[in-house]
C-alpha cells in the first residue's frame, strides 16, 4: 500500500471517528439533559466539595481520554491506582450532590463526551503534543497533589456557581 492511499485510509478512519464521536455526543446529551437539567435546577448552587469533585473528575476523564489517545495507558491506570480513595472520595460527593447514581452517571457521561468533542477534530499526533503537559503532570499527582489541584482548579472556576459558606 501506498503512502497516499494509506494517508487516504487514514483521513478516512478519522471522519468516521468524528462522526461517532459527534453522534455519541448528541445522543448522550439527549438522553442525559432532561436529568441534568432537573438537577440543576433543584441546586441553584455547588458547595465546595462538590465543586473540587467536578473539577477532579474531569481532570481524571480528560487523562483518561488523553492517555487512550496517545497510547499512555499505564499513565492513567497508575493514576488511578495512586488516587483510588481520592476518586471514590469525589464520586461519592458528586453522587450525593446529584442526589444519586443515576444522575451523576449522566453527569459523567456528558463531561467524557464534551471533552471528547473538543479533541475530536486534531489531528491525533497534535492531540497527543498537546496532552503531554498533562500525561507528565498525572505521574507526579499522588493524592495531596491530586485534591490541591481541585481545589486550585475548583476556585479559578469562574462558571459554576458556588454556595455560600
Amino acid at each position: 500500500m501506498g503512502i497516499v492511499a494509506a494517508l487516504g485510509e487514514y483521513r478516512l478512519l478519522g471522519e468516521i471517528m468524528k462522526k461517532i464521536v459527534l453522534i455519541a455526543a448528541l445522543l448522550a446529551m439527549t438522553l442525559a439533559q432532561p436529568g441534568w437539567a432537573a438537577t440543576k435546577g433543584k441546586t441553584a448552587c455547588m458547595p465546595a466539595n462538590a465543586a473540587e469533585a467536578a473539577q477532579a473528575l474531569r481532570y481524571m476523564t480528560e487523562l483518561g481520554i488523553a492517555s487512550n489517545a496517545c497510547s499512555s495507558i499505564g499513565i492513567y491506570a497508575d493514576f488511578r491506582t495512586r488516587n483510588r480513595d481520592a476518586i471514590v472520595a469525589y464520586q461519592k460527593a458528586m453522587i450525593a450532590h446529584f442526589k444519586g447514581a443515576k444522575e451523576f452517571d449522566k453527569w459523567n457521561t456528558v463531561l467524557a463526551n464534551q471533552l471528547a468533542q473538543q479533541h475530536a477534530n486534531m489531528v491525533p499526533a497534535k492531540f497527543c503534543e498537546k496532552a503531554m503537559p498533562l500525561l507528565e503532570q498525572a505521574k507526579t499527582l499522588d493524592t495531596p497533589k491530586y485534591r490541591a489541584y481541585a481545589v486550585a482548579q475548583a476556585a479559578a472556576d469562574t462558571q459554576t456557581v458556588k454556595c455560600a459558606k
